[in-house]
């Protein structure tokens, strides 16, 4: 009876927001402007309730919630911002070629209409936050469903955003499973979620209803691969702070770790002591390391190191009642343990060697694409082999985590860890239909040219208007823009009966 509540609930909240869009409340550019400028005044105005909220969530220190989610958020609608003329610009895309030849032609951004967001608990303000700066800059409506498993950013959003947004337009949802349920009933215009693969099929059968374009946010198991070449040392640094900040709960953190066998006694002892600089001797008081969302991801990830506890070569302690799981490394790993089954999202950090890129290539290859991919060496023949021989939703070389972090690179995913992609100016792509647009804005005179496609047809009329239409080479092409005007000038001076053609027209 809940479930039938709620979708008679949500098919209001959906109508309303349609209703607004179709208003025109999203559409104009000013409407943009101002509903960006809100989303960065509320984030300034209340930084300080965020970060408290995050840290109920998922005892998260200050700055990573500040660096890695409303920072980003904040400064993602800066730059729409600066760059609204642009992205509301049409794109001229006329060639010159002789087929459009007095014509305009080119592409207009349509908003999608009434979009949905569906953000994730791990980061929960970014994950709704971001996505929904980019569909604002578009020029949608958006409802927006924030994770119910980190509910004190929930409630924020729920009793927040309506102070800076039209409540109609940009309804905050709150609710379990049911809820989420009777949303994806609804007719949206195109959904973007953020989470698992098995929840992902159940929105992408919902979307298939409706024929709704999906972006699928998802994870995997991110590798990280070090050679003999790399520097051990920042590798080591890197990797400890990409997999156990959030502790570990990260959908692109490193999952697991090959490595040549010559030098992983020395990356797992760097592991170790960036560990104890980072948290100090007793993890479990750091102000600065996070905890498990809840009680049954915790027990889900201690079913995984119980399994492989005999492995352990680091930490392995953990806190039920703090859903605290100290750092924990493991080796000498199989791909049969529980570990290597399913994406860790957590502070488990298994660890193989490998004897050659050509092996670590093969496993990755092996296995589901993952959203990223991490290479630490300093032999650019390496790289360029991992750039080209692997496929994964995106790919950091002597780095971890700060990809995602520059909205000049997509984030997004490949086969099981996501399709599309957002983040600048692919947010606008993201939630905007390209829409083909040609213009005449002379027929009288573009039908002397165009009268080549009537009936009856001759071998004249087939000649000429192959030439017309066949794709020209690039020197070919920077002739037909001089001809085109040429060509133009010689129809209008001198009439085409004088250029012998009036035939062809008859």
């Amino acid at each position: 009876m809940a479930s039938a509540v709620a979708t008679t609930d949500m098919e209001k909240v959906v109508m309303k927001a349609r209703a607004g869009f179709m208003a025109g409340k999203t559409r104009s550019k000013e409407a943009r402007k101002r509903n960006l400028e809100a989303v960065v005044r509320m984030i300034n105005d209340h930084t300080s309730d965020m970060v408290a909220a995050v840290r109920k969530d998922l005892n998260k220190p200050s700055q990573e919630t500040t660096s890695c989610e409303t920072e980003v958020a904040k400064n993602e609608a800066i730059e729409f911002l600066r760059s609204l003329d642009e992205i509301m610009e049409p794109e001229d895309v006329n060639d010159g070629s002789l087929l459009l030849l007095r014509k305009e032609a080119f592409i207009q951004r349509d908003p999608y209409g009434v979009c949905l967001i569906l953000g994730a608990w791990n980061y929960p303000l970014q994950l709704t936050l971001l996505p929904l700066v980019g569909a604002i800059a578009a020029g949608n409506a958006v409802v927006l469903k924030p994770s119910e498993l980190s509910p004190a950013c929930a409630e924020f959003l729920q009793k927040t955003l309506p102070k800076y947004l039209d409540p109609e337009c940009f309804p905050v949802v709150n609710g379990s499973a049911d809820v989420a349920q009777a949303l994806l009933k609804q007719r949206f215009d195109h959904i973007l979620y953020t989470g698992g693969c098995n929840v992902a099929k159940i929105i992408m059968r919902a979307a298939a209803e409706n024929l709704t374009p999906v972006t699928l946010e998802l994870g995997g198991k991110c590798p990280a691969y070090i050679d003999q070449t790399a520097d051990v040392k920042a590798a080591g640094r890197r990797i400890t702070w990409g997999k156990f900040m959030n502790a570990g709960q990260t959908c692109i953190a490193p999952d697991y770790i090959l490595c040549d066998a010559n030098l992983k006694d020395k990356l797992v002892s760097e592991i170790k002591n960036n560990l104890r600089s980072f948290y100090g001797d007793d993890i479990k008081a750091s102000p600065d390391y996070g905890r498990i969302v809840n009680e049954r991801h915790f027990d889900r990830i201690q079913g995984m190191l119980k399994q492989c506890e005999k492995k352990v070569v680091f930490g392995g302690s953990s806190d039920r009642s703090q859903r605290y799981i100290e750092p924990t490394l493991i080796d000498n790993v199989s791909f049969d343990d529980a570990v290597m089954g399913e994406e860790i999202f957590g502070p488990l950090l298994p660890i193989f060697t490998v004897r050659s890129a050509d092996e670590a290539i093969r496993i990755i290859n092996s296995r589901e694409k993952p959203l990223a991919l991490y290479v630490f060496s300093n032999d650019k023949k390496i790289n360029k082999r991992f750039l080209a021989e692997t496929s994964s939703g995106n790919i950091t070389v002597n780095e971890t985590l700060v990809h995602a972090l520059a909205n000049v690179l997509p984030f997004g995913g490949v086969g099981n860890s996501g399709m599309g992609s957002y983040h600048g100016k692919f947010s606008i792509d993201t939630f905007s239909h390209k829409k083909s647009c040609l213009v005449d804005p002379s027929p009288k005179q573009s039908e002397i040219t165009m009268g080549l496609r009537y009936p009856p047809y001759s071998p004249t009329k087939e000649k000429i208007s192959g030439f017309l239409m066949r794709t020209a080479s690039a020197s070919e092409l920077k002739m037909l823009k001089l001809l085109k005007y040429a060509l133009l000038v010689l129809i209008m001076a001198f009439g085409i009966k004088m250029l012998g053609l009036d035939t062809i027209f008859h």
